[in-house]
């Protein structure tokens, strides 16, 4: 992940830089003062650290929607490090309980600078050979024809090797192709052409006024993996409001978003990983007594599992304490939890006012197969009932189902509209961020005490 690469760079640079100021004889000590500790230059470069860090995050130097040349990539480092020493060595002029050498601040300083451009130039190196190999190279289709697919075409074919890899074209029947690309097929083929040739990204190069194709395109390409991109006009460009974008000197809008993939994924998945390992280990004397509790309810498992379906469709078995009787849907088949349910045990009826029946999805988590903030986990059958009736709805199955949700913290939890629970649902698909999930986690322990459609 480059900003624990980064990280790790700022950290030797102070290092290396307290190492040749007072052990490297290069510069002479001065006399009587001998060798200060070392803690003391571990704190302040601990604080550089994180100013250092939180500038190049605002400045949106690791969004992974940018691409960077390396000219640029280089000036906002220097940017980044010359305002992140500002502020590190403004409160270290007036701190006196400790005095800090001056040599030290700035060579480190500049030593991180140095660093860090090395660090991204040999990042591109290992970048640019995966690719060459085929690794992490993300296919990529024109949709469209003229003189804009042809700019694209020829954008491409004089770039670098990029992670995306242009590898036919998709035109309505009759129109021309573009003779150095191969022509995969038609408007109406859309859904199997991504299928079939694993296409990532869609480059749209017709006019955004044309909306009935741009309906048409989304409409085919519902539930499926791929993100959609406009290449606009001059004039497309100043209008729009849809979001912009820079792919090695071509600008490109987009329609469809998909943020978390690459180091965004496994940033959420790590921190799904160290939350729900530490939840676990916290909560393990609450799970010994509902467990005693539950048992002493009613006859039955201690645990209730039930069939759902996860990322990619997959099918899995989500883990809560089971809060209703044995064989409650005997009679009414697979339906909704609702208001003074009688299916649900006296015990029950507690645990799932206060969410405590959702303890054990923290093992789903755990494992993979679920998310601590995500989309709610249907079971198969409303699946295949609600992609039928709603657009869009499989968008939902790419990324892992969520203990707690945006539609969740909203009040859209239990017998509630599903139409209006999938908008929230998609919203936050594709505008995720790490601090939208840390919002969301926040406003579930208030909607936890409020109580709102829990039941």
């Amino acid at each position: 992940m480059p900003i624990i690469w980064d990280a790790i760079l700022i950290g030797i640079s102070f290092l290396f830089a307290y190492w040749i100021r007072f052990y490297s004889e290069l510069i002479p000590l001065i006399e009587g003062r001998g060798i200060p500790p070392l803690k003391p230059y571990l704190l302040i470069s601990g604080f550089a650290l994180m100013v250092w860090l939180i500038i190049f995050y605002l400045s949106g130097f690791y969004d992974t929607k940018k691409i960077y040349s390396l000219l640029d990539e280089t000036y906002e480092v220097l940017k980044g490090i010359v305002v992140g020493t500002i502020i590190v060595l403004a409160p270290i002029f007036f701190y006196r309980a400790f005095t800090f050498s001056r040599i030290v601040m700035f060579l480190s300083c500049i030593l991180a600078g140095i660093l860090i451009i090395i660090g991204k130039i040999i990042l591109r190196a290992i970048r640019s050979t995966l690719y060459h190999r085929g690794i992490g190279v993300m296919n990529a289709c024109v949709i469209g024809g003229g003189e804009k697919a042809k700019e694209v075409i020829r954008k491409f074919k004089q770039t670098p090797m990029t992670r995306y890899k242009l590898i036919g074209q998709i035109i309505e029947e009759g129109e021309k192709g573009e003779e150095k690309l191969p022509i995969l097929g038609d408007f109406f083929q859309i859904r199997e052409i991504i299928e079939n040739y694993k296409i990532g990204m869609l480059l749209i190069t017709f006019p955004l006024s044309q909306h009935k194709k741009t309906a048409k395109i989304l409409l085919r390409c519902s539930g499926l993996p791929v993100e959609i991109r406009f290449v606009p006009d001059p004039y497309e460009l100043l209008t729009s409001r849809i979001g912009y974008y820079e792919l090695d000197g071509f600008s490109l809008l987009g329609l469809k978003e998909f943020p978390l993939t690459y180091w965004n994924a496994l940033l959420k998945r790590t921190f799904d990983i160290l939350i729900s390992g530490i939840f676990i280990i916290l909560s393990t004397p609450v799970i010994l007594v509902i467990s005693f509790f539950v048992k002493l309810s009613s006859p039955g498992p201690l645990f209730y599992r039930q069939k759902r379906v996860g990322k990619d469709r997959k099918i899995f078995n989500i883990i809560k304490f089971r809060s209703m009787f044995i064989n409650a849907e005997q009679f009414t088949g697979p339906i909704f939890a609702s208001m003074e349910d009688p299916r649900v045990t006296k015990i029950g009826k507690i645990l799932r006012k206060w969410s405590f029946d959702e303890i054990p999805q923290l093992f789903n988590v755990l494992i993979g197969n679920m998310s601590l903030v995500g989309p709610r986990p249907e079971r198969p059958e409303f699946v295949e009932k609600f992609s039928e009736e709603i657009i869009r709805y499989f968008e939902r199955h790419r990324v892992r189902p969520g203990i707690t949700g945006w539609a969740q913290v909203n009040g859209f939890r239990g017998d509630t509209s599903i139409k209006e629970r999938v908008k929230y649902d998609l919203y936050y698909i594709e505008n995720w961020s790490f601090n939208f999930d840390i919002k969301i986690l926040l406003r579930t322990f208030g909607a936890t005490i409020t109580k709102k459609n829990a039941y």
